[in-house]
């Protein structure tokens, strides 16, 4: 008498083939791209305004942290004209140009001169960084034809991965390889010349 040993895994079920693996993981990638297309069309919109606004946000500090620095120089320029005799003097004298008798005066570029309301200038918010994909999701965010055809795209790719890529149509799918597999064969037979 002999004894046969069947192919069963530990709970009863036959062993998962290697097309059986291969169309289960077409099916889950094809989920996935799915997934991820149709989250970058549906937060694209949303993630632009928060990126305008956190842009914004940004000019803004730069902005205020620029005024603060201005105000505090402006403060103690008011504290030493009212603590300093002759730095208010020699402010007053520099800024309507007055010349002490025994003094001369050395002309110099219009650059170098002393400007006695020169405070410094806020920085630009366009001289801020932008992250790298942020025109990308603007794109997606402004053009609704791309987004209709992305959604279309994810449509599709469902529909693919829940009748095509099942492991029931494992073998639907290997005999339309084949077919095609023949069609090509057949084609490329009799329009290939047979050299020898």
């Amino acid at each position: 008498m002999t004894i046969q040993h069947s192919a069963m895994t530990s709970n009863g079920s036959q062993p998962e083939t290697v097309s059986g693996m291969a169309i289960s993981l077409a099916f889950w990638l094809c989920l996935l791209v799915a997934a991820i297309l149709f989250a970058a069309v549906s937060i694209a919109p949303k993630y632009a305004i928060y990126l305008h606004l956190r842009s914004q946000f940004d000019a803004n500090q730069m902005r205020l942290v620029a005024n603060e620095q201005q105000a505090e120089q402006l403060q103690r320029v008011i504290d030493a004209i009212r603590n300093d005799k002759d730095f208010a003097a020699e402010l007053t004298r520099i800024e309507f140009d007055a010349v002490r008798p025994d003094e001369e005066v050395i002309p110099v570029e219009l650059a170098l001169k002393l400007d006695a309301r020169a405070v410094d200038k806020p920085i630009k918010s366009s001289a801020m960084a932008h992250v790298w994909y942020e025109p990308i999701v603007k794109y997606l965010a402004s053009e609704r034809p791309v987004r209709t055809g992305i959604l279309a795209t994810t449509a599709l790719l469902v529909i693919v991965a829940f009748t095509i890529l099942q492991p029931a149509g494992a073998t639907q799918v290997a005999s339309g390889v084949r077919g095609c597999s023949f069609v090509w064969q057949t084609f490329r037979n009799r329009y290939t010349s047979r050299v020898g």
